[in-house]
């Protein structure tokens, strides 16, 4: 078994050969995709099973070329911090700060981002982004994979795999201008994140999830008639200067009259002002929806609305060569994702 404590430095920053199987764990439904090693990214294989079945994970895994695994927990299972310490503060200090807020913290895998400073010269600070995995539920993780076959070599959270799913978007000069609110969806947690370009500068969970519709809503997204491909033209910021349909991947939705809850609302809106608060110069340009609960787009559509910013379902299977019969859709994001990261690495 791969040593635990080595685990939390990996997260996407390795190179492998043959193409790792990228495994994302929902709130019930595996997700597994691999993509050929080559310079175009081509759909080795997808396939998703119920989180339960321990004998299909089995199947599913052999089905695929090789062993190694890049493995994403469950939004549920991530713990996401902000906090403020001295520029000076240690790991140990960080460790404390977070403790004082969460438990879980004092057994983790932590890894600290500093967003910015804070408090001029006479009180300088640091606001840190910190993302841990408790060490008992990467244990858990990694037995559950080896045990179907499969080798963990690295094991990541949908906060990081979920944005690299659009690093498509940030090729070109000023792309890293457009800030965008990521919102990925599953049945039991949302995980809330900010990006400036490719850049996560905030992120947060809600415990609570917006509500997804049925399996056959999630299976048939495409069709939904609220999806309009986006053009040029449908922002009014750096987006405009595409003069192509594109980015790929994303689909523009209509507006909607529809009410979302007082405590999502309240929520999103908190999250908004934190990052207002640090970062007042830049307003938010659009909201990408992702995950399960995304194939709901008519909610998608009203928290977008309700926020004030222009919304887009996300489909990473048009940057990858196959995957649009079998793995489209916002659920797939996070598997795309790890799949794009590794790419990259190898070319």
């Amino acid at each position: 078994m791969p040593n635990v404590e080595s685990m939390g430095t990996s997260w996407l920053t390795r190179s492998y050969s043959p193409q790792p199987i990228a495994i994302h764990f929902g709130s019930d439904i595996v997700r597994m995709m691999q993509i050929r090693r080559t310079k175009e990214r081509c759909l080795q294989s997808a396939i998703e099973v119920a989180s339960s079945d321990s004998s299909a994970i089995k199947v599913a895994l052999a089905s695929f070329k090789g062993k190694r695994c890049v493995v994403s927990i469950a939004s549920s299972d991530v713990l996401v911090q902000h906090i403020r310490v001295p520029l000076n503060a240690d790991e140990s200090e960080i460790r404390l700060a977070l403790v004082n807020h969460d438990t879980r913290w004092g057994d983790a895998q932590i890894r600290t981002v500093c967003i910015t400073t804070t408090g001029g010269s006479g009180n300088p600070k640091q606001e840190i982004m910190c993302v841990g995995i408790e060490n008992d539920k990467t244990r858990e993780i990694i037995e559950n994979i080896e045990s179907a076959g499969g080798e963990v070599v690295a094991v990541t959270v949908p906060l990081y795999a979920s944005i690299r799913a659009f690093d498509q978007l940030y090729r070109r000069d000023g792309d890293e201008k457009i800030t965008s609110l990521l919102i990925d969806m599953d049945d039991n947690s949302s995980m809330v994140m900010i990006a400036h370009g490719a850049s996560c500068v905030f992120a947060h969970r809600l415990d609570t999830a917006p509500k997804s519709k049925s399996e056959e809503n999630d299976q048939n997204w495409k069709s939904t008639p609220s999806l309009t491909p986006i053009s040029n033209g449908s922002l009014e910021n750096e987006l405009e200067r595409r003069c192509e349909n594109e980015p790929r991947g994303l689909h523009s939705m209509k507006e909607s009259s529809e009410t979302i809850e007082g405590t999502l609302e309240r929520a999103l809106t908190r999250c908004l002002r934190h990052h207002e608060a640090l970062f007042p110069d830049r307003a938010v340009d659009r909201v990408i929806f992702t995950g399960r609960g995304a194939s709901d787009t008519e909610r998608c559509a009203a928290i977008s609305s309700k926020l004030g910013i222009a919304g887009y379902v996300a489909d990473p299977s048009a940057w990858i060569s196959g995957a649009e019969d079998y793995a489209a859709g916002p659920a797939w994001t996070t598997a795309a994702g790890i799949c794009m990261r590794y790419a990259e690495q190898a070319a």
